[in-house]
């Protein structure tokens, strides 16, 4: 689609809020302009036809494990809209793409939390060049029960108490594993205080167990206000050390609570979520996939040296990538004699770049190819670009 003439995309500084909000409290529950600014992490892209904005999409920038050894920058699109009269002329399109040229001295990759795969919202994402990196499904207890005998049970006060056991819980449940922003002292906190906790406001709930004495697991839940509200206790982030004995006391806490106030229990899994058996054991019935992370990339060359595990297994190649839309080099060592050309859609590079490919594999099953290719190149470009095991967690959802 041509685009509309007259049609200007800046980015978004915290002087042009008004026009930010403008556009998102008309189509999303909305922000007042005291919470929209709390948070300074947002960029985005704002469209002006003349001096009217007609387009806004809010950007959060976030750095995000690729994998355990390999944090990369990105942004995360939300609350994307354009007037309401303006729609399905191409001004989304053009805000994307004039994004990645605001940004691409900043991110390595836009990314989107995208649900509906047959609506014309996923296909505006897969049209724009997103490709799906994770599905995550929604899963149920719909007749949550268990005993709290061992299990406090808090709120975001005791979160803010725990800090540094709950780091110390996550990164032992998680350390091997990417697909979330890395996690620090307070990081649990700090996200709880996002935007989107002003717009979906709840009750934060805290199981621990043991209720004294060194954490071995906990789960953050959220109870939703408001009349539209659904009658859950949703999982947000849950974490435990060692065997999964632990979490099953918390979550008989969590089904205790739940039944308590009569609400079903509602988490998202994925394929390599560690509590999915013991979810399933305790009653969870998983739904259809529900959404999925999808990812557009930015500045390919410099994504490939943060995500590369062994830099020293390509030393002497020159890549080159060739996909139906876009050819470049994407590396050249220092000692480069050989030259080979990664050929691949662009699906399977985006996940190749954020390590969401077996590399190998994908070769031996011709999902990819490579150009001047040999088996040990193949075995090396799997080592140097090993994939990645991704769990999401749902209190990183903007």
């Amino acid at each position: 689609m041509a685009e509309m003439e007259g049609l200007r995309v800046v980015e978004y500084t915290h002087e042009l809020a008004a026009d930010a909000l403008e556009i998102r409290n008309a189509i999303f529950p909305p922000l007042t302009m005291e919470d929209w600014l709390s948070t300074d992490t947002m960029t985005g892209a704002l469209a002006y036809l003349g001096d009217e904005v007609v387009g806004c999409i809010p950007m959060d920038q976030r750095d995000f494990l690729a994998a355990p050894d390999a944090p990369i920058k990105v942004i995360f699109e939300n609350a994307v809209g354009t007037r309401e009269d303006m729609r399905s002329k191409g001004i989304g399109s053009a805000m994307i793409q004039a994004a990645k040229g605001f940004l691409s001295d900043r991110i390595d990759a836009m990314m989107v939390y995208r649900g509906a795969e047959r609506s014309p919202g996923y296909r505006f994402y897969t049209k724009s060049g997103h490709h799906d990196l994770i599905y995550v499904r929604s899963s149920t207890w719909d007749e949550p029960a268990g005993s709290p005998r061992g299990v406090s049970v808090g709120g975001t006060a005791e979160i803010a108490a725990d800090a540094a056991a709950i780091h110390e819980t996550f990164t032992a449940t998680y350390g091997t594993m990417g697909g979330f922003p890395p996690r620090s002292i307070n990081r649990q906190s700090a996200q709880l205080s996002h935007q989107i906790y002003k717009v979906l406001p709840q009750e934060t709930l805290y199981f621990r167990y043991p209720a004294q004495g060194q954490l071995e697991a906990y789960c953050i839940a959220g109870v939703r206000a408001g009349d539209r509200a659904p009658d859950s206790v949703a999982l947000i982030e849950m974490a435990g050390r060692g065997s999964t004995d632990a979490m099953d006391r918390v979550l008989g806490g969590v089904g205790a609570q739940a039944a308590q106030r009569g609400l079903t229990v509602t988490r998202y899994t994925s394929h390599d979520d560690p509590f999915r058996g013991l979810a399933r054991g305790r009653g969870f019935v998983e739904g259809p996939r529900h959404f999925m992370i999808m990812a557009q990339i930015v500045r390919p060359q410099g994504l490939f040296e943060k995500v590369c595990a062994a830099p020293e297994l390509v030393a002497d190649l020159k890549i080159d990538v060739w996909t139906p839309t876009v050819d470049y080099t994407l590396h050249e060592g220092p000692q480069a004699k050989t030259w080979v050309t990664i050929e691949a859609k662009d699906a399977e590079l985006t996940r190749l770049l954020c390590r969401r490919l077996d590399v190998r594999w994908a070769i031996e099953h011709d999902m990819i190819s490579v150009r001047n290719g040999t088996p040990d190149i193949a075995a090396r470009l799997g080592q140097a670009l090993p994939f990645s095991p991704w769990v999401y967690h749902h209190i990183d959802y903007i």
